[in-house]
């Protein structure tokens, strides 16, 4: 019996997701993992990802140096494997130093960022809805099916 899901990269809230394959990492896919339901919620992916995750900084930074052009071309540099296909060594990170910044820098960074962070989640969210629901209208719309005539007039009695 094979249990599914059991493979792969193991992540959490906080985490960065980070492409390891080309042309993805080129591209510059990276995720900033928010939304598992709690803190100890642990979901599985593909492999074909790293998960970073913060010891020393905050999971937004993490987020946001593994965005920076200096982090993404020694991952590319470390790239290995037949063509079209090259995946990023993980062994290569160990060669990228930061400083670490006081802890009263880190904890101020966060404060700041942390909501940011939420907020772009949200509107995420209200997006995947309001897509949604244009998706569920616009065929009714064009056949017909609903009119707009009522919403113009009410709209319009509103207004005045």
């Amino acid at each position: 019996m094979h249990n599914l899901g059991n493979s792969g990269s193991k992540f959490r809230n906080g985490d960065c997701l980070f492409a390891r394959i080309t042309p993805c990492l080129e591209n510059g896919k990276t995720g900033f993992v928010q939304f598992l339901p709690n803190s100890e919620s642990v979901a599985f992916g593909s492999t074909e990802f790293i998960v970073l995750r913060s010891r020393l900084v905050c999971p937004e930074y993490v987020y946001l140096m593994s965005r920076s052009d200096e982090f993404r071309e020694l991952a590319i540099k470390s790239m290995c494997g037949a063509t079209g296909r090259q995946r990023v060594q993980e062994r290569c990170f160990e060669k990228f130093v930061i400083a670490k910044p006081p802890s009263e820098v880190v904890s101020r960074f966060h404060n700041i960022v942390e909501p940011m962070f939420k907020l772009v989640h949200i509107m995420n969210l209200k997006n995947v809805s309001l897509r949604r629901t244009r998706d569920l209208l616009l065929p009714r719309l064009i056949s017909g099916e609903i009119s707009v005539e009522r919403f113009e007039t009410e709209t319009a009695s509103q207004i005045s």
